[in-house]
């Protein structure tokens, strides 16, 4: 109780101690704001915007909602109450917020132009996010975790790292439509290893076989549960000199195939295990296709610019298992000198949205990588013009409502993967996009140096017993999946 009274002691005393505006001179333009929050679209229930104002020793910000709800701040940056925040924004969900700007500049106070915070009618209740955290080097996996974040305010916390798991490098996790009921994550090492939760139990699997040339790696499940496809990639990376593209990341060899998850059984198709590569598979959202990526295999020759990977579809039948004898190519690359990668349809089967670069079958280091999306009842296809930028975008996912979803950017350093989100409607127009809240936004970006990786929502927290799971990495016997040809 005594270091509750002299939290609230403190705080009081900060905000009194904390210089008011006085002789303030109104100035006819926007605040320079980091991160950049001006116009964007957010759901009422997000983590507070906080910002700062380029170049101010001291801001005060009042927020006003179209209702007539004020809250205010004051200080080194702004700094909402989480509390007040929510409030002010559940109560203009649908509305807008009038943000005003008092800054301290060079000793004088300064009255900025106020700008519009939009909340947006569609809710976004999903607990959080789950990514993977990556340094920059590429010499330890001391220091790669999958991480998760509560996005209504602003705690993260490890589902595995790799302090806990030493010598292992953890990736590709996916939930069910994000549910993290049904969860799956890739191990990588001495001790490798993919885990499935499904049916309230979790399972470690070896997925190395005979018959195939990899363990599975890039992953998505089928809204049934009952299966999870995955594609075989034998990664390689080259590194570059003296040149903006410093490494390029692809396969030796690719093939797509099922996991029926009942059966700890591999499902292998011959039309997905060519000689060509696949990569990327996922299910439409009724269950009822297979979308995945292909590329003939130019990387066999040496020539890297010209991967290029179409977008193709295949019927599914989830009672048997089995997938149709036609294969559509939805978008031929080839023709298009593009390369399509990380598609990823929407929940309620509206879109899909994918990432397009000039050739690759990673773009996250190519520049010119944007996202677009394909409208599923008519085919076309746009370029997200109000989420794209100058720097490359990738690995995206939607929200289980479809109506928001996460994205990767290096729009702001040039250097991470940072997180952006954006509002989508039903008729596929998008938001501009803002980057993840913080507490402090400004001092956790400049000194962040590891990149966000893989995104994707989660509706609760991923329960995971660190220790356990470690424990059973290093010493429980894996369930060798077997395999059957449809």
């Amino acid at each position: 109780m005594m270091k509750i009274l002299y939290t609230i002691l403190v705080s009081i005393i900060l905000v009194s101690c904390a210089e008011k505006p006085e002789d303030v001179q109104n100035i006819d333009t926007l605040p320079e704001i980091f991160p950049d929050y001006e116009s964007v679209t957010v759901p009422a229930n997000i983590a507070p915007l906080n910002f700062s104002v380029n170049k101010s020793s001291n801001v005060y910000v009042e927020l006003t909602g179209d209702d007539g709800t004020k809250i205010s701040t004051i200080g080194s940056y702004a700094d909402f109450d989480i509390e007040q925040w929510h409030n002010l924004t559940i109560k203009n969900k649908g509305n807008k917020i009038t943000v005003s700007v008092t800054a301290k500049i060079d000793e004088i106070w300064k009255k900025y132009k106020d700008f519009y915070i939009y909340i947006s009618s569609d809710s976004l209740n999903d607990y959080g996010l789950t990514y993977r955290l990556i340094p920059p080097g590429y010499q330890t996996f001391a220091h790669i975790g999958i991480y998760q974040r509560n996005i209504h305010n602003f705690d993260e916390e490890a589902v595995v790292d790799g302090t806990s798991i030493q010598g292992q490098c953890m990736n590709c996790h996916v939930p069910n439509h994000a549910n993290p009921d049904e969860f799956q994550l890739h191990v990588r090492g001495q001790y490798p290893a993919t885990l499935v939760r499904h049916g309230g139990k979790d399972k470690l699997l070896q997925t190395a076989t005979d018959s195939t040339i990899a363990n599975c790696m890039y992953a998505y499940w089928h809204p049934s549960g009952k299966y999870i496809a995955y594609s075989l990639n034998l990664i390689h990376q080259t590194f570059f000199e003296d040149t903006a593209k410093y490494i390029e990341v692809y396969d030796n060899a690719s093939d797509a195939l099922i996991l029926d998850v009942e059966k700890d059984q591999l499902i292998l198709y011959d039309k997905l295990m060519t000689e060509n590569f696949e990569s990327y598979p996922v299910f439409s959202a009724d269950g009822n296709y297979l979308y995945f990526c292909s590329s003939k295999p130019y990387v066999l020759e040496g020539r890297l610019d010209k991967m290029r990977y179409s977008l193709l579809r295949v019927p599914f039948d989830s009672s048997t298992g089995k997938i149709g004898s036609d294969i559509d190519t939805i978008i031929n690359a080839e023709n298009n000198n593009i390369s399509i990668t990380h598609p990823r349809p929407s929940y309620d089967g509206k879109f899909i949205m994918f990432s397009q670069a000039s050739y690759s079958v990673f773009p996250i280091h190519h520049t010119e990588a944007d996202l677009y999306l394909m409208n599923l009842s008519d085919s076309t296809i746009r370029s997200i013009n109000e989420v794209n930028s100058q720097f490359a975008e990738s690995f995206h996912n939607f929200s289980s409502n479809s109506r928001w979803f996460v994205f990767n950017s290096r729009r702001i350093n040039k250097i991470n993967n940072l997180l952006f989100l954006s509002h989508i409607d039903e008729n596929g127009n998008c938001t501009k996009p803002f980057l993840l809240p913080q507490k402090n936004p400004k001092e956790f970006y400049d000194n962040f140096f590891f990149s966000y990786n893989v995104p994707d929502f989660t509706s609760r927290k991923v329960e995971l017993d660190m220790r356990q799971f470690a424990n059973d990495i290093y010493h429980k016997q894996r369930i060798q999946v077997t395999t059957r040809r449809n």
